[in-house]
């Protein structure tokens, strides 16, 4: 009577194909259809794959895939190797295709994928452990300033935005483009010195403590204030200069 593994090897020879041919085919490893093929079931693996592997090997050649596996089963019981019928929940869903897809990744083993297991659970947890510094380090190092400290900032923000008492305001507003000039009247300082016009609707304010002198382009372009007051162009002055006298704010 014929074993398990001589009906493997005759069926493969009458299919024409080489071990190597099978393997490739079925993406099982060839040592394990040597193996099987000397009927040696011995390959340090759970009795789930290498039922799957004989199943699947068994429908690439033509056989009938359950009756070679109860065929299996009972040399097994008779040499008193009765195969164990592992849980699909401690190993995983393995599905074998008819095509003979190999199961974990070519024949790894338990042992292996827990390796990979722990290592990935490793890289996991230093990652997580990395982010968590991060955040650490911007809560301490980046945190916003507390309140009193920002309301000192606004505070003096405002105080400098606000005239001192021995200043005037003085506001220039172009009514069309035209070059504007403002200095003390003893060209001690410029405002603005007139090389680059004020475009129609541009105002500048200046805050001033003795006479300005203006130099106007086109005096009739301009409208001007004195500490938030309107006040007339003097037009008629020669070549559109006028003098702005100091006047303390109420």
């Amino acid at each position: 009577m014929q074993t398990i593994g001589e009906k493997l090897e005759e069926a493969r020879k009458r299919k024409g194909v080489s071990v190597r041919e099978a393997a490739e085919t079925t993406k099982i490893r060839g040592d394990y259809l040597q193996k099987f093929e000397a009927n040696s079931f011995d390959l340090n693996l759970p009795p789930l794959y290498i039922r799957g592997f004989l199943r699947a090997y068994a429908r690439y050649l033509d056989l009938d895939a359950e009756r070679f596996l109860a065929e299996y089963d009972s040399v097994m019981t008779t040499e008193g190797r009765a195969p164990r019928r592992d849980s699909r929940e401690v190993f995983g869903r393995v599905e074998f295709a008819e095509g003979g897809a190999e199961a974990p990744a070519a024949g790894r083993s338990a042992q292996d994928q827990a390796v990979m297991l722990k290592f990935g659970l490793l890289i996991g947890g230093a990652v997580v452990a990395i982010i968590v510094i991060i955040l650490l380090i911007n809560v301490l190092f980046f945190r916003a300033p507390d309140k009193s400290t920002a309301t000192a900032n606004q505070t003096s923000a405002q105080t400098a935005q606000t005239p001192k008492s021995n200043e005037a305001t003085f506001t220039v507003t172009a009514v069309d483009s035209t070059r504007v000039k403002v200095a003390y009247a003893d060209n001690s300082t410029v405002f603005l010195d007139g090389k680059f016009p004020l475009n129609r609707g541009e105002m500048k304010t200046i805050r001033y403590a003795k006479e300005l002198l203006v130099t106007v382009e086109y005096p009739e372009r301009i409208r001007i204030e004195l500490n938030g007051g309107a006040v007339d162009v003097p037009t008629k002055q020669p070549m559109g200069q006028f003098r702005v006298p100091f006047v303390a704010p109420r």
